[in-house]
C-alpha cells in the first residue's frame, strides 16, 4: 500500500517510517523540512522514501500529495495535544486540515481514504459507561475534540481510526529496516481500554472512577515502536475492524 505519512520527523513519525517500510508499504513522507528528515535517517532507509515538503496545517498540500502520489492511505503523526485544560496547541487545527485534505482527495476519487490519527487514552470510553476517561481525568482534551470532529463526519467521508495509547517510550534511537523489537505485538479493542481491571471502587461518588483509572493507567504503557508496528500491520488491508472508532491498546505480555 502507498501511505502518506504526515510529519515523519517526530518520535512517532520516525518509527512509522521504519515500520511501514518493514511491512512492505511504499512511504511518501510529507514533512516541513526534507533536509531535517534526511539528517535523521540512514541513507539506506531514506532512499526508500518519496519526500514532499509541506505543512500539516495546509489541507491543499495534503490533498495534492495524496492525488499526485496516488496514495492509498494516510497516517497523521503531526502535532501534540496540550496537557492542561487551559493549554493551547496546534493539534486540533492540524487534524482539521488533515481531515479536509483527505476528504477532498477522497471526493475527487469518489472513494473514502483509509487514515489513521494518533490520540490519547483519555479519548477511550470508561468501560461500561458512555463517558470518556478524560471526562473524569480532564487532561489532553484535544484528543477528545479531534474524536468529536471525526465522529461528526458524514458516512463515507473518511475510513478513519484513532489510536489511543497511554505513555509511549522509545525502544531504540536506531531506525532500521526491517525493524527489530524485543516486545510483543499489542492487544487492541475498539472504544475502550483492553483488559481493563474493574473495581467496586468506581461506585464511590465523585472520585470512584478517578481512582479506578489511576489503578489501571500504569498497565497501559507501550513503546513507540509497538504503536508504529500496530498501524503498519493494520494497513496491510483496507478492510480493518477498527474503521470509524478509537482504538485502545495494551502490551498484554507485561
Amino acid at each position: 500500500m502507498k501511505v502518506l505519512l504526515i510529519e515523519a520527523t517526530g518520535n512517532v513519525g520516525l518509527r512509522l517510517v521504519s515500520a511501514l517500510l518493514t511491512h512492505g508499504h511504499n512511504v511518501v513522507a510529507h514533512v516541513r523540512s526534507a533536509q531535517k528528515l534526511e539528517s535523521l535517517l540512514t541513507e539506506s532507509v531514506h532512499r526508500q522514501l518519496s519526500v514532499i515538503e509541506g505543512s500539516a496545517l495546509d489541507a491543499n498540500s495534503i490533498r495534492t500529495a495524496i492525488l499526485d502520489k496516488k496514495c492509498d492511505a494516510v497516517v497523521n503523526s503531526a502535532g501534540l495535544a496540550a496537557v492542561a485544560l487551559w493549554g493551547k496547541s496546534d493539534l486540533p487545527r492540524i487534524v482539521a486540515a488533515v481531515v479536509e485534505g483527505v476528504r477532498q482527495a477522497g471526493a475527487e476519487r469518489k472513494k473514502p481514504l483509509r487514515v489513521w490519527f494518533l490520540g490519547g487514552m483519555g479519548a477511550l470510553h470508561f468501560p461500561g459507561e458512555s463517558s470518556l476517561l478524560s471526562d473524569h481525568v480532564p487532561i489532553l482534551r484535544d484528543h477528545c475534540k479531534n474524536l468529536a470532529l471525526l465522529k461528526s463526519l458524514p458516512p463515507n467521508t473518511l475510513d478513519w481510526s484513532m489510536l489511543c495509547p497511554s505513555n509511549m517510550d522509545p525502544e531504540s534511537s536506531n531506525f532500521t529496516v526491517p525493524t527489530k523489537s524485543s516486545h510483543t505485538r499489542l492487544t487492541a479493542s475498539a472504544q475502550t481500554p483492553p483488559l481493563w481491571k474493574d473495581s467496586w471502587l468506581k461506585n464511590i461518588p465523585l472520585i470512584g472512577k478517578i481512582i479506578v483509572i489511576a489503578m489501571n493507567m500504569s498497565r497501559y504503557g507501550t513503546t513507540l515502536e509497538q504503536n508504529a508496528d500496530f498501524i503498519a500491520t493494520d494497513l496491510e488491508t483496507l478492510d480493518s475492524q477498527y474503521i470509524g472508532t478509537q482504538v485502545g491498546i495494551i502490551d498484554a505480555s507485561k
